[in-house]
């Protein structure tokens, strides 16, 4: 047996051990679960836009704050400022911004002459955009998001060239967003740390020398700098909520299956979910909205007075997701929480001890699908394949389908106790990562190593397919941003971007600019 064998079958070895302790829990149940596939996750999704949310979350007056997709919008309505200038300032700031490593490409030339077609057209599209909300609007997306006519790298030596845009992209164009640039990525969004081999490490957008989480790293710095107003990323693990909380921006992980994944890189395909990052939670509304091709649909009418969530009931899970937190952490979300309070919703304390099982069973499904992805790649070019990544893909080769099948028992078992939770709560908050961005090639504050640290509090949600958005929330001692979840029932992800809505309304969300200085 070879070296590199020997080491996947160990460390598959390991997580069969772990798996042992899920099987025993699963053999003690009165009625063992069945396995929960990908497409039983779809059906929840579908399931839950067909219920209604929570009726007592009306819609949060709105406050189109600068720099965001909204102050943009009323620019452009109001002739204040063009496409043109738009494109002109985001380019600007992404040049000035170079060190940070946010961007593979930039479209300099085709951004700029997409924006001059609008701003002389005859029926004056630059000037408003009627029903194409983003006319005009320079956006960026992560390079593992296929667009006709260029270069798809996936963070990675296996290039492509797309052929045809995925329809991600294809609707923000339809709805009339101009690409600046496609982002920077964890080679094949596997990992968490924003290290690439093959073209750079992206630094954090507040301090350059620390970490911006993973993997759409690029796309959550360009979003936190200005370098355009919203990305487009992908979250297997946590990787569109890691990277918005390190930076201090806005990210959502949808409900399985509500943005398509077709013409994006999958790395799994049962955890793979497609979302947008923000620096404002009504534009994100309006990025999900636009993505989705979903509608918030008639909002109840917004409450008189200073309670305007009452009703609302916001679940807090005491055990699992507030343990192994930095101090600055838990002070993070439970402002969040107590704002909501404020606002009129009432604080119930609850306990998911199925939750877990969901990190080794996510592992399972991880890296067993993963390997089925590029189990081409890995036979005839490993070593164009980075040893950290390789790594993980053998272990992927060497599971069994007892271990995958188990794996997904362990799925059914964690997703029936969050349904069974949703239907005594409307929302649950938790912290999206246990401490601040650390220095680049340092542990966690909590003396975690960065992959199982980073991903242990936003990984249940991709696993349970469940909406999820991380909010700026705070910062720790070092002044690096954290983030807190509001997290949804399937199909709930208006009702939670429609919380985050309110919590902008009251103030209760810091958010601290970056500087584009040089490198430090």
């Amino acid at each position: 047996m070879s070296e590199r064998l020997a080491a996947a079958e160990e460390r598959a070895g390991a997580l069969r051990q772990e798996l042992e302790d899920v099987g025993r829990r699963l053999a003690r149940l009165p009625d063992p679960p069945e396995p929960l596939t990908a497409g039983d996750l779809a059906a929840r999704t579908s399931s839950g836009r067909r219920r209604p949310g929570p009726a007592a979350i009306p819609v949060a007056p709105a406050d189109a704050a600068p720099g965001t997709i909204a102050a943009a919008r009323a620019e452009l309505a109001a002739g204040r400022r063009s496409a043109v200038e738009l494109v002109e300032a985001a380019l600007e700031r992404a040049r000035a911004g170079r060190h940070l490593g946010a961007f593979l490409r930039l479209r300099e030339e085709e951004a700029l002459a997409e924006a001059r077609r609008l701003t002389v057209a005859p029926e004056g599209a630059g000037q408003g955009g009627g029903g194409r909300p983003l006319l005009g609007i320079p956006l960026s997306v992560k390079d593992i998001v296929d667009v006709a006519g260029v270069t798809t790298t996936s963070g990675s030596k296996f290039p492509h060239e797309a052929a045809r845009s995925a329809p991600a992209w294809k609707r923000l164009a339809e709805a009339g967003a101009i690409l600046l640039g496609k982002n920077n990525l964890q080679e094949f969004a596997f990992g968490v740390s924003g290290d690439n081999p093959t073209f750079g490490r992206t630094c954090n957008a507040h301090a350059p020398g620390r970490i911006p989480g993973g993997s759409s790293s690029g796309s959550a710095v360009a979003v936190a700098t200005g370098m355009g107003y919203g990305s487009v990323g992908t979250d297997t693990g946590g990787s569109i909520r890691i990277p918005a909380s390190l930076n201090g921006v806005f990210g959502l992980k949808p409900s399985y299956g509500a943005v398509s994944r077709a013409g994006v890189t999958p790395l799994s395909w049962s955890l793979d979910h497609v979302g947008p990052i923000a620096r404002s939670a009504r534009d994100i509304g309006l990025l999900f909205e636009v993505l989705s091709g979903w509608s918030s649909g008639p909002a109840p009418p917004r409450a008189a007075g200073p309670k305007p969530l009452a009703g609302v009931r916001l679940g807090v899970p005491l055990d699992f997701f507030y343990t192994d937190l930095v101090r600055e952490a838990r002070q993070a979300a439970d402002g969040i929480v107590a704002a909501l309070v404020g606002l009129g919703a009432e604080r119930v304390e609850v306990r998911i001890p199925e939750v877990e099982c969901s990190g080794v069973c996510r592992n399972v499904l991880a890296f067993a699908e993963a390997a089925v992805v590029h189990r081409e790649r890995l036979a005839a070019r490993p070593e164009d394949i980075s040893e950290d990544v390789r790594r993980l893909l053998e272990v992927g080769m060497v599971l069994s389908a007892s271990d995958l099948i188990a794996a997904l028992r362990g799925r059914r078992l964690v997703a029936d106790a969050f349904a069974r939770l949703f239907e005594e709560v409307d929302v649950l908050v938790a912290p999206s990562t246990p401490a601040g961005a650390p220095l680049a090639g340092e542990p966690l504050a909590t003396a975690e190593d960065i992959r199982p640290g980073l991903i242990r509090l936003v990984g249940p949600f991709n696993f349970t397919g469940l909406p999820a958005l991380s909010v700026p929330a705070g910062f720790d001692r070092s002044g690096m941003p954290l983030g807190a979840q509001l997290v949804g029932a399937p199909g709930q992800d208006f009702a939670v971007i429609r919380l985050a809505a309110w919590l902008e309304a009251s103030g209760a969300i810091p958010m601290r600019p970056p500087s584009l200085g040089g490198p430090q």
